[in-house]
């Protein structure tokens, strides 16, 4: 028996639930209920498409992403764990979660919903990074939104501390008309200055340029309208106190090997995070879950 026909035996719930081979080879969990549709990488745990009912895609993908064996995908939402960002020590930036093949743990159907749950173990990999004994798993739960909930149980015998984030990519008509709302007043820290801190006071943040910033102290809900397709995108979250605002702009993004220079217009980070000067303590036998729930609503 394959891979892809042992899941299906496994954890299969018909149409709603189901196994593929995807690009490149690597295995997609496809969900299906009410009539939205996500995928779901198990390298990474990482979404890879969410369209809900009624709307266009709601996740953005490269169209020069690779698809490979232990690299992240160009777009989706790629699961940032246990740290958050670059590093300076040879360690994979955004922690090392988002490149390893995770391992299909549960998934059902609930009245009007279907959910999917991955898990990620310690293993001589993870330990080569990172020393830690934990057990971290992803519940993807589609219905009238698409909700993950990234849990974090740490099994050490001593506390440790992690950054971490739900690095959502969304899928934009044009970032140049698109107004993000839920972040005035909020202070944050700017990667493209040095990270210097300050205070967004707009009511409505548009961009103009490159974009890099962790806001700071914000349980808030984003929103961000788009004319262009005519729609808001709603980014709610749970356990976490700040939110990353990403955009590379044209210059950066062309220096991308997966991503064209023009593609820049199309996409918009909104990711929720512990980052920054968020982050978790875990004492031995803790637990934290960060929750992302994503959906759309018409635009007026």
């Amino acid at each position: 028996m394959s891979t892809i026909d042992a899941l299906n035996a496994s954890f299969g719930q018909g149409d709603a639930l189901h196994f593929i081979t995807g690009p490149g080879g690597l295995t997609q969990a496809v969900l299906r209920a009410e009539g939205a549709e996500a995928r779901v990488l198990l390298q990474g745990a990482q979404v890879v498409h969410y369209q809900p009912a009624g709307f266009g895609p709601v996740i953005w993908v490269s169209d020069e992403a690779t698809f490979l064996t232990g690299k992240s995908v160009r777009g989706g939402v790629p699961v940032c764990w246990p740290w958050f960002g670059a590093t300076t020590d040879g360690r994979p930036a955004h922690g090392f979660a988002r490149n390893l093949m995770w391992q299909v743990a549960n998934g059902g159907l609930e009245t009007g919903e279907v959910w999917l749950t991955l898990e990620l173990l310690p293993s001589e990999a993870t330990r080569s990074f990172w020393p830690q004994d934990f057990r971290l798993s992803l519940e993807v739960r589609l219905g009238a939104s698409l909700r993950l909930t990234l849990t974090t149980e740490h099994r050490g015998d001593a506390p440790c501390e992690i950054t971490q984030g739900l690095h959502t990519y969304l899928r934009v008509g044009d970032i140049r008309e698109a107004a993000i709302l839920g972040l005035v007043d909020t202070p944050f820290l700017d990667k493209t200055r040095d990270m210097i801190r300050d205070v967004q006071h707009e009511q409505a943040l548009r961009l103009t340029g490159e974009t890099d910033r962790i806001y700071l102290d914000t349980l808030a809900e984003v929103i961000v309208e788009d004319p262009v397709l005519h729609r808001r995108l709603h980014v709610r979250k749970e356990g976490s106190r700040s939110t990353v605002v990403w955009n590379p702009w044209e210059t950066k993004a062309g220096a991308f090997p997966d991503m064209r220079a023009d593609e820049y217009r199309h996409m918009l980070c909104v990711e929720t995070t512990n980052a920054g000067e968020d982050r978790v303590l875990l004492p031995p036998g803790g637990v934290h879950r960060l929750v992302s729930e994503i959906f759309a609503s018409p635009l007026g």
